[in-house]
C-alpha cells in the first residue's frame, strides 16, 4: 500500500480539479469529449467488474451510457453542445470515481489503470503545459498545438481526428485492462511500450515542440 497521509487530501484535489479540467480542454472537435470520456468510463467499468466493485461498476455504465447517448447527437456534424458545463461533469464524475476506486491489486498498478484509462486527455493536458513552457508562454494561454489541432493540421478531416482519438482512448483502455491482469513484471513492460509509443507519437506530431500559431 501507498500512504500519502498529509498529502492524500492535497493529491486527491490537484487529480479531481486537473481532470476535470483536462476533459474541458480535449473538447475542441464534435464527439471528442462525449466519445473520449464514454470509452475512458467503459474501461473503468470493465476493470470494476472484474475486481468485483459493484458501486463503481453501477456508475461507470451509466455515465457510459448518458455520454454514448449524448455523442448520438453531438458527433460530426453536431447537433447540439455539451459545453464547458457538461464537459467538466464527465471530468469531474471520471475523477471521483477513479478516486473512490476500481482496482484492488497492487497499490502501484491501482494508481496506473485510472491514469491510462484517461490517458488521452491527461497526456493532451500535459503535452500543453510542456509545449506553452518550452514556448515561454503562460500555461493557461490558448494555443492551437493540441492534439486534435495536430491532426487537423496533418490533413486528417474533423471526423478522421476524432476516430483516430477514439482508437488511441480504446487502446489506453485495453493497457488498463491488461495491468489488472498481468504479473507485475508484465505491467512494467506493457507501461514501458505505452510510454514509448506515446514519445514516438508526440514527437511525430510536434506536440511538444512546436510554437503553435495563434487565432
Amino acid at each position: 500500500y501507498i500512504y500519502l497521509e498529509f498529502l492524500a487530501i492535497a493529491a486527491t484535489i490537484f487529480w479531481i480539479v486537473g481532470l476535470t479540467n483536462t476533459v474541458n480542454l480535449i473538447d475542441g472537435l464534435d464527439g471528442l469529449a462525449a466519445g473520449v470520456s464514454s470509452i475512458a468510463a467503459l474501461t473503468i467499468f470493465l476493470v470494476a467488474m472484474e475486481e468485483g466493485i459493484p458501486p463503481v461498476a453501477m456508475v461507470t455504465i451509466a455515465l457510459a451510457g448518458a455520454a454514448m447517448g449524448f455523442l448520438y447527437y453531438n458527433f460530426n456534424p453536431a447537433r447540439i453542445f455539451m459545453g464547458d458545463t457538461g464537459s467538466m461533469f464527465l471530468g469531474f464524475m471520471l475523477a471521483g470515481i477513479s478516486v473512490v476506486g476500481a482496482v484492488k491489486s497492487a497499490a502501484t498498478i491501482a494508481l496506473i489503470v485510472p491514469i491510462l484509462a484517461l490517458g488521452l486527455p491527461i497526456l493532451d493536458t500535459t503535452f500543453a503545459i510542456v509545449r506553452r513552457a518550452r514556448n515561454h508562454r503562460p500555461i493557461f494561454k490558448p494555443d492551437k498545438g493540441h492534439l486534435h489541432h495536430r491532426l487537423l493540421a496533418h490533413g486528417f478531416s474533423q471526423k478522421q481526428a476524432v476516430l483516430l482519438m477514439y482508437v488511441v482512448s480504446a487502446l489506453f483502455g485495453l493497457c488498463a485492462l491488461a495491468l489488472t491482469a498481468v504479473s507485475i513484471q508484465a505491467a512494467a513492460l506493457i507501461i514501458l511500450l505505452v510510454a514509448a509509443a506515446v514519445f514516438v507519437g508526440a514527437r511525430k506530431l510536434g506536440i511538444l515542440g512546436m510554437d503553435a500559431p495563434q487565432k
